[in-house]
């Protein structure tokens, strides 16, 4: 878990955040979009809903606006950051 804030297991939340991954997986990704907003202003410390509206808004072309929200889940989450970059190691 990214966070301990209750807000962010709440049953309102973790039916949003199924909802947009759905949305993703669906290639809604607009629709995706507005869910993590609505998430964002519900939770505003959530740093695993900024990287998914990240994921999300990269997807869409708004390089800004993901970039904007790495960087906010990042500070959030500096776990999330190490957890991310983890993946990304180029063997030689």
């Amino acid at each position: 878990m990214i966070s301990n804030n209750p807000t962010q297991s709440s049953p309102l939340i973790e039916n949003l955040m199924y909802a947009a991954a759905m949305c993703m997986a669906q290639g809604k990704v607009d629709d995706a979009i507005l869910m993590y907003d609505k998430i964002v202003s519900l939770a505003s410390d959530y740093a695993k809903a900024y990287y998914e509206r990240g994921r999300a808004r990269h997807l869409s072309g708004n390089h800004r606006g993901a970039a904007e929200d790495l960087k906010r889940a990042f500070q959030l989450s500096p776990e999330l950051e190490k957890e991310i970059t983890g993946q990304f190691h180029v063997k030689k």
